[in-house]
């Protein structure tokens, strides 16, 4: 049994900290017995959960304390440490990144105590920043070069040696695995570009923030009249997370954001004529970051196709990097009371449908005062509303009020116009979002707020047969 007790209190739980910022508060300690500690440590850390390898990171570590403890005796030991820039906290299906601050007593011959009190982080560095430094040693320069020239000789020589002891096996072996390889590569990018022509697609940046747009050009210039089904562009974001190594190595996936659109309707392009396809799409105010972290990555991906009949399709997938602006974090609205969160009551939303609320509020979402003078006429009234699911949010319990004790919260967004909103769930229908995943979600719920951080109506669902 551990011979203290630690816990942590932030001195702003509820904030969202800017990376690179300070975080302070206090360290508690109970002592059971007496106990000398070799040192009091708090750190502000990071760690990565879900399916994936686990990645971590250290930003800042303090000792607070050492010295000896009596039994009974309690006492407070004060810290400030700087948050990392990078990562920023998520949380997904298949990875979730989770800010810190740690503490731990290094006690001799015994178990050290620890205690763990997490906090929500927002990047404010911009997208130079937004990187963590590998720790894999990169070998360079004239050694580098020997060591490649070195392993290269190794390496054709055992291929030699391999070729004149098994002979024509090796031969059976290896033209097959040549003949499938070339195979691919003819139907994949030889046939497409064949019956196009010369091709070329690209973005105008593909380093951009969220909220902004994507702009590029697909130019198709044939040698001869070609016809096409179509041409669409798939905007995709995706965990990518890989958990093993080895022969046990697995990669697991998981797309929580597909937006198709069509650049162009069947038709035939014309031979010595230049086609320009512009490729425009807006990106969500609450994109999540692009994140490469070893094993743990969320990928954002432009997929670009031209849709070839009875002909293997031409396609070409554009990587795009979401990085933060570099912009501070806006001021925290001010509350209004300190009031429990209101349950759904039940008002019905007399003469006036969601739907036209939503148009209201979309109309005036850059004007603060204006928002929060429509959010706090309708707030308590209960509507019929349909919404679509994007993604669980990364917030849960004490971190929102508005949450149900028993239930979770998620970000979704209305069908016309896209008003994005916060749905608080309760316990009750859990099972039923499970099922829906990302598709329409209708039911009843109330309104009651709007998220001025992340710019969302606050809704919460009635309970079924309430």
């Amino acid at each position: 049994m551990a011979k203290c007790d630690l816990s942590i209190q932030l001195d702003d739980p509820k904030t969202v900290y800017p990376g690179g910022g300070k975080i302070s508060g206090v360290v508690r300690v109970r002592a059971d017995k007496d106990v000398h500690c070799k040192g009091l440590e708090v750190a502000s850390v990071w760690k990565t959960h879900g399916r994936g390898n686990v990645a971590t990171g250290t930003a800042d570590s303090e000792t607070v304390f050492s010295g000896e403890w009596r039994a009974g005796e309690q006492a407070e030991y004060r810290f400030e440490l700087k948050i990392a820039d990078w990562p920023p906290s998520y949380h997904g299906h298949y990875l979730s990144i989770d800010h810190y601050v740690d503490a731990r007593a290094k006690i001799p011959w015994g178990f050290d105590p620890k205690a763990s009190e997490p906090f929500l982080m927002r990047p404010t560095c911009g997208p130079e920043g937004a990187v963590v430094t590998s720790n894999v040693t990169e070998i360079s320069g004239p050694i580098g070069c020997i060591i490649g020239a070195v392993i290269m000789t190794v390496f054709v020589g055992f291929g030699i040696a391999m070729l004149a002891a098994v002979g024509l096996f090796a031969l059976l072996f290896i033209v097959p695995i040549g003949l499938i390889g070339g195979t691919i590569w003819f139907i994949k990018y030889f046939l497409p570009k064949f019956a196009l022509g010369d091709v070329s697609c690209e973005l105008e940046q593909d380093t951009v923030t969220p909220g902004t747009q994507i702009k590029g050009a697909l130019l198709i210039r044939p040698k001869k009249n070609v016809t096409i089904n179509g041409i669409t562009m798939k905007l995709e974001a995706r965990e990518e997370v890989v958990s093993g190594s080895g022969s046990n190595r697995t990669t697991h996936r998981n797309v929580f954001l597909e937006k198709e659109q069509t650049l162009q309707e069947a038709t035939v392009l014309q031979a010595g004529a230049e086609h320009r396809f512009p490729l425009d799409v807006m990106l969500p105010d609450d994109a999540p970051f692009s994140v490469d972290l070893n094993d743990n990555d969320l990928i954002w991906t432009a997929k670009v196709r031209v849709d070839i009949p009875k002909w293997p399709d031409w396609t070409k997938d554009l990587k795009i990097h979401i990085a933060p602006s570099g912009e501070p974090l806006p001021a925290p609205a001010p509350t209004r009371a300190a009031a429990a969160p209101p349950e759904p009551t039940g008002t019905e939303s007399a003469g006036i449908t969601f739907a036209e609320t939503a148009q209201h509020l979309w109309s005036v979402r850059d004007d603060v005062e204006q928002v929060d003078t429509l959010v706090e006429a309708v707030s308590g009234l209960t509507f019929q509303l349909d919404a679509l699911v994007e993604r669980r949010l990364l917030y849960s319990g004490e971190e929102d009020p508005q949450v149900y004790e028993d239930g979770y919260a998620i970000w979704a967004h209305h069908t016309d116009p896209p008003l994005p909103m916060v749905l608080y769930v309760p316990h009750e229908l859990a099972d039923e979002f499970e099922q829906i995943g990302r598709d329409q979600w209708s039911g009843r719920g109330t309104i009651v707020g709007w998220d001025h951080q992340h710019r969302r109506l606050q809704i919460k669902l009635e309970r079924p047969g309430a």
